[in-house]
């Protein structure tokens, strides 16, 4: 620790970043077949390389790390009398910013590839969206933040306790009592849990026995769970063709069992890393790639077809999986994307470098607007991580609970929570007329699909999911704009 700044964290948050992006370039493997990419899986084709899964399913690491950095910042704004409107803004502000950049770069260029003759990338269109499912999830359980801080304050340790205990009651009715739908409770549960334990670590209450105790509980239940033939768990952690279940999404008490480890892992090794961590060099890296560290994830998947579809036509080579030149090929790889990305970096990383906004007033209202707008805003994400960027209009079966998947579905939504959170930093009257702008942005898609306006389909569905949400940010104008009392703010310190 210095100062008030972990470096230890911020090369948690960076490494974990990195080994991700790292391990979807090793486990998607695209090939050019018939004049067009393709995806396969070598996991597929060799079972045998599921420990590599392990080795790169470091999620819930950056989940750890948010629980740190979510519990110092709402500290932060309750010492300087800012309340919960402010800490939303600020917490997605630098998500959004990069967020929308990517947006506004990837979907006209999807929209353009769709409507030519697709330059052979239709495979591109899943693999560029999938990735933000991380960010729909991370930016919910940002705007919970303050309730399970209060809990950790009553309860510590008892919180991700019950937590666990909630994850495998919903693991035993997905699994034994035939539930499905259960198992996306989950979704919320695995990554709150490992949210939670960033705050024990902040409160300085996760010391190295209890990491041991982590690493070898959590490592040993993985491998018990994913070892054992009676149970339903497979050994890899990732999607792979064919297989009739996975691990990851939604998350099961397996990965559960790994990211405790995991963060187990993390946690021992700081005492060996933290005095490397002083060496310049090195922290110059890790505040290099922490300052673009939402540019990196976002544009990863598209790096990588971008530079498949450069190379791979060219005849790269395609040894057996498993083997000593199908290793050979892959590390080199690994150069490819990284070269296209670091190119992205440079440009689109600069939407990262922005100044905190100002501090929303802390009201009624501008706390209502902050709750619709961050649920918006996280739904909207999740809406996009589950479409095709190439197909632009068109909403799928699956949804969100009433909001259906979709790209236009996602991007209006992520585009009136942008539109609400902004207002929330001019007041009372500011945050009325932004939720009833946003409000009317939905309203108006919500009618194109009711009626089928243009390219839009007929879709009852999508167009009730966005009138649902339109009439929350309608309301907003509604809550009275007083202040809250003053006790409701704690005196500065």
């Amino acid at each position: 620790m210095e100062g008030n700044r972990d470096r230890f964290v911020d090369l948690l948050r960076g490494a974990s970043m990195v080994l991700v992006v790292l391990g979807h370039w090793l486990v998607c493997d695209l090939v050019w077949v018939d004049g067009r990419l393709a995806e396969t899986s070598a996991l597929a084709e060799q079972p045998g390389l599921w420990p590599l899964t392990w080795l790169v399913a470091v999620i819930p690491v950056f989940f750890f790390v948010g629980g740190f950095s979510n519990a110092r910042s709402w500290r932060g704004c309750r010492r300087r009398r800012e309340g919960y409107a402010a800490f939303v803004d600020r917490r997605t502000h630098r998500v959004l910013v990069p967020l929308l950049v990517y947006l506004a770069v990837v979907v006209p260029v999807g929209f353009a590839v769709s409507a030519t003759s697709g330059l052979g990338v239709a495979v591109g269109g899943v693999l560029a969206l999938q990735p933000l499912w991380f960010l729909g999830v991370y930016l919910l359980v940002v705007a919970i933040t303050p309730v399970m801080l209060a809990w950790h304050r009553h309860w510590g340790w008892a919180v991700p306790v019950t937590l666990l205990l909630v994850a495998v009651a919903c693991d035993l009715l997905r699994f034994g009592g035939g539930v499905a739908a259960v198992g996306n409770v989950n979704v919320f549960v695995i990554w709150l849990l490992v949210h939670q334990l960033g705050f024990l670590y902040a409160d300085g209450r996760i010391g190295p026995p209890t990491a041991a105790a982590m690493t070898g509980l959590g490592l040993g239940c993985a491998v018990v769970l994913t070892q054992w033939d009676a149970l339903p768990y497979p050994s890899t952690m990732v999607g792979v063709p064919g297989l009739e279940q996975g691990n990851m999404h939604p998350p099961t008490v397996a990965a559960m069992a790994l990211g405790i480890g995991a963060v187990g892992v993390a946690l021992m090794a700081r005492a060996v890393v933290s005095g490397w961590l002083r060496q310049p060099r090195v922290w110059r890296t890790v505040v290099a790639v922490n300052l673009s560290v939402m540019t990196i994830y976002l544009w990863h998947q598209v790096a990588l077809v971008v530079a498949a579809r450069i190379v791979l036509p060219l005849g790269y080579p395609a040894p057996e999986p498993g083997s000593a030149g199908w290793w050979t090929a892959r590390l080199l790889w690994l150069l490819l994307p990284a070269a296209v990305l670091a190119g992205i970096v440079a440009v689109a990383g600069r939407a990262e470098r922005i100044t905190a906004p100002p501090a929303a007033p802390d009201t009624r209202r501008t706390r209502t607007a902050a709750v619709v707008a961050v649920v918006v805003l996280g739904v909207g994400v999740l809406a996009l991580a589950g479409s095709d960027v190439l197909l632009t209009f068109a909403v799928r079966a699956s949804g969100i609970g009433p909001v259906r998947i979709g790209v236009l579905v996602g991007l209006t939504l992520v585009a009136a929570a942008a539109v609400a959170l902004r207002g929330l930093r001019t007041g009372d009257a500011g945050t009325a007329r932004a939720a009833l702008a946003a409000a009317a942005l939905l309203a108006v898609v919500a009618t194109g699909y009711a009626v089928g306006a243009g390219p839009l389909p007929v879709d009852s569905s999508a167009a009730a999911g966005l009138g649902v949400l339109a009439a929350l940010l309608g309301a907003v104008p509604l809550v009275p704009a007083a202040g809250l009392p003053a006790e409701a703010t704690p005196a500065r310190r």
